[in-house]
């Protein structure tokens, strides 16, 4: 670990130790939960009043059991009062605090508001950031987010997530993230989920989980943890909506509706979303091919694209939970995802021999119609045992996906000779998956809890490439068969897990083991050859906390992780969409194999929240892209394994709050990465420092008006081969709500100053190269929002902005 690191740990412990003040050590306990279905309320708020003057002492809110303890409490007479949204307040009985004593108030009950109330504002909001064991939680379910914004869009507000100029995500510098979609893993993540989270609509999502070193019971995918997008469920009694529209401009449109009916023991929830877009882009790329001995230029090469793609995505989902008696529920859920995609692009591309002379140029023109379409349905089985928080749950979750690009491609010749020609690929992707889970949960006491689990996950994905040529002899196309191939590859993952958490007062611990059989099988039909990889693995995870104070904890939480190479990684068949830069995977490719350690400290008090982390990664046969050149015009891109690559950071959150005009969220996340590529040729390590940070203002200028500021930064990064050039991106909007906050409007503005480009570049024995991709810059939106129903105004909100490209 650096020098500069390991002096902030000990000045981080430091800052620690000196915070563990002495206090009384009296203390107040409860528990939270619906007075109908004696469920527990989650992030209830709970607050302490001293009598006689009923002054506010302390408060907190309740965790996933509806509990709460409030320490550090003087001797004397106090009471509690306990609300959360939608439901009315309620106060405890007073009772008489000794000094050193723990007094156990009991269950408090709530009410929802009835339905005769729906149309009264109700004020209240979640935290913008919550931390648990093994966790950090953004809510984002309440907030009125800019009706424009996309998945892509929220994520890039998120502190230490990163999202480039082509829509790709990384978490804490790193790419190789899992990002899941109501805790399962789902096919829209997986080749094209760049495309997708930027057709995910902003307002279809209640809260993203970024779980950096999740604890057994979860997939042990991804190199730095997982992203968990939680999508909206609407559970309010009666009957509820949301409707949304928004028009920007270069023919940008986009609308929601959501609806939810719940009477007593069921809810039937449903939305539509569509979203039209229009995304310009522009791509150079300046290449000079080295001779390998006199390292002097051999040739020159240069190419200029834009691009111009018309996305059309439309999403329905719906469902019914369905509660049978006090211990027995069951639920089905359906979603539907349809984008149709027009691209067309214009790659004008030019070669020059050493003196500086044209020896090539011709323009390589491309139309490309796309479509995707995923069928997902979702079915469960919650059986409540008479104790409380001990249940067993049974889900299964099917899904299936078809892509296809119809490539059409005309190459126009200037030099050397006049000539047009034409080719096509067409690429088509069917992916089958299908999921079953048991779970069973048991609370053994007050202060443990037994976790045990079956996961199994069983993928189908079949990967089929037609290419063709015009042949002029024929007058017709015919199949390219170097150009054609298929591969079909079936990925089966058995896993038993098992957790246990245990808490003694001020310190709690969870350890946990996850078993795993994995067995793959790769079919090449062209070939009629089979790549095989079956494996067994054990994945352990260690959690500990300790609590310093009612306004501090610490953590220290240990993961062993694991990035499987996905289908098209390991298909060995080229894609050439770009005959001279082409793409291929690796069918030798091993799994990545990552230990993860984290330390974390969070501090807090009414105005302030600081949450600093000191992370480190060991990874073994790490994924890295590598560029190698086929002749003087054409490189093949591909991935190897790594021997080893290091990486340790220093995360630090910061929220603030002055009154209720401003609210403000800083995070940084500074990096040292080392990477030892000795098996692919390079003697010496490469390392590097990177940074980036996350800035949000909100300001609540009236009561019914909100201003808000955005920018994200990402500095220089560091790869195998070269680096990356650092980027910035700044966004801001206003909100108006009229008539009682049911109607409200929204004007944003993305990439304000059209600064948002991904610049890199590569460095090599035999070739160097540069590379630029932007977008059009500056996009704006008007929307507008109506809600009817139970209506909720929340103080804290933050407007999402269009950055995806």
């Amino acid at each position: 670990m650096p020098t500069a690191m390991m002096r902030f740990y000990f000045v981080l412990i430091g800052m620690t130790l000196f915070s563990l003040r002495l206090f009384s050590q009296s203390s107040v306990s409860g528990a939270v939960v619906d007075k109908v279905s004696q469920k527990p309320i989650e992030f209830a708020s709970v607050e302490l009043f001293r009598l006689p003057d009923t002054i506010l002492v302390k408060g907190t809110v309740t965790d996933k059991k509806g509990r709460y303890t409030i320490t550090e409490i003087a001797q004397g007479n106090y009471f509690i009062r306990s609300s959360f949204i939608g439901y009315g307040n309620i106060q405890s009985t007073h009772f008489l605090l000794s000094e050193n004593s723990k007094y156990e108030v009991g269950t408090i009950e709530l009410l929802s508001a009835p339905n005769t109330l729906a149309n009264i504002t109700v004020t209240g909001t979640k935290a913008q950031l919550n931390t648990s064991i093994d966790r950090k939680v953004y809510n984002v379910e309440q907030d009125i987010m800019s009706r424009s914004g996309t998945a892509s869009d929220i994520l890039k507000n998120i502190p230490s997530v990163e999202v480039d100029v082509e829509g790709n995500v990384a978490l804490r510098g790193s790419g190789d993230v899992m990002i899941l979609i109501n805790g399962k893993p789902n096919p829209l993540m997986g080749r094209t989920r760049a495309e997708v989270l930027q057709n995910l609509p902003a307002n279809s999502i209640e809260r993203i989980e970024v779980i950096t070193n999740p604890s057994a019971r979860y997939r042990p995918d991804g190199t730095s943890g997982i992203i968990n997008i939680v999508l909206k469920k609407n559970i309010r009694n009666g009957f509820n909506g949301t409707t949304t529209i928004n028009a920007g401009n270069k023919d940008r449109y986009n609308g929601n509706l959501s609806l939810n009916y719940r009477p007593k023991n069921f809810n039937l929830f449903g939305s539509y979303s569509f979203r039209n877009d229009t995304r310009l882009r522009y791509n150079n790329i300046n290449r000079i091919n080295l001779d390998s001995i006199t390292l002097g230029a051999k040739s020159f090469y240069n190419q200029a694209t834009n691009s111009v793609a018309k996305p059309r995505a439309h999403i329905i989902s719906g469902g019914i939970d369905y509660t049978i008696d006090d211990k027995n529920s069951i639920g089905a859920s359906g979603t539907y995802y349809y984008r149709k995609q027009i691209r067309e692009d214009v790659a004008t591309n030019l070669s020059f021999n050493n003196r500086n002379v044209i020896t090539s140029d011709y323009d390589r023109l491309r139309y490309d119609p796309e479509v995707e379409k995923q069928k997902n349905a979702t079915f469960y089985f919650q059986h409540n045992f008479a104790k409380e928080d001990h249940d067993l749950r049974v889900e299964f979750n099917t899904s299936k996906e078809d892509e296809i690009e119809d490539n059409h491609y005309t190459n126009i010749y200037r030099l050397p000779s006049p000539l047009t020609t034409m080719d096509n690929t067409l690429i088509a992707q069917g992916t089958k998956q299908n999921q079953l889970t048991a779970d069973y949960s048991n609370s053994l006491s007050e202060d443990s809890k037994l976790e045990v689990g079956y996961d199994g996950l069983y993928n189908r994905v079949d990967l089929n490439f037609y290419g063709e040529y015009y042949d002029g002899s024929q007058n017709a196309f015919v199949k390219d068969a170097v150009k054609s191939n298929r591969f079909i590859y079936n990925e089966d993952v058995h896993a038993i897990y098992g957790t246990y958490q245990k808490s003694f007062e001020k310190f709690g611990y969870e350890i946990g083991v996850r078993n795993e059989a994995v067995f793959t099988r790769g079919h090449l039909i062209n070939l009629d050859s089979f790549v095989t990889n079956n494996y067994f693995n054990v994945y352990p995870t260690v959690h500990l906390s300790y609590k310093a104070g009612e306004s501090s904890e610490l953590q220290l939480n240990y993961s062993k992780r694991v990035n499987r190479p996905e289908a098209d990684e390991l298909n060995p068949f080229p894609e050439y969409q770009d005959p001279r830069n082409l793409r291929a995977g690796n069918p030798k490719l091993l799994p990545e194999i990552i230990h993860s350690t984290e330390f974390g400290y969070k501090w807090q008090n009414k105005h302030f929240t600081i949450v600093p982390s000191i992370y480190y990664r060991y990874k073994q046969n790490g994924f890295t892209s590598v560029v190698i050149p086929l002749n003087d015009t054409t490189l093949l891109s591909t991935t190897q394994n790594l021997s080893n690559d290091q990486s340790a950071g220093l995360e630090t959150i910061l929220s603030a709050k002055a009154g209720n005009f401003l609210a403000a969220s800083f995070s940084t996340n500074v990096f040292y990465n080392r990477i030892n590529a000795s098996n692919l040729g390079y003697i010496q390590n490469r390392s590097i420092y990177s940074f980036s940070s996350t800035l949000t203002s909100s300001f609540t200028i009236t009561k019914t008006t909100m201003l808000q500021v955005s920018s994200n930064y990402r500095s220089a990064r560091l790869t195998p081969q070269g680096k990356m050039y650092p980027a910035i991106v700044v966004n801001s909007g206003m909100r108006q709500d009229f008539l009682k906050n049911k109607l409200s409007v929204t004007l944003t503005a993305s990439d304000i100053f059209s600064s948002q480009r991904q610049k890199m570049e590569l460095n090599t024995p035999y070739l160097q190269q540069v590379s630029v991709g932007r977008r059009d810059g500056l996009i704006m939106f008007l929307g507008v929002s109506y809600r009817f129903g139970i209506i909720k105004k929340e103080k804290e909100e933050k407007l999402q902005f269009d950055n995806s490209l």
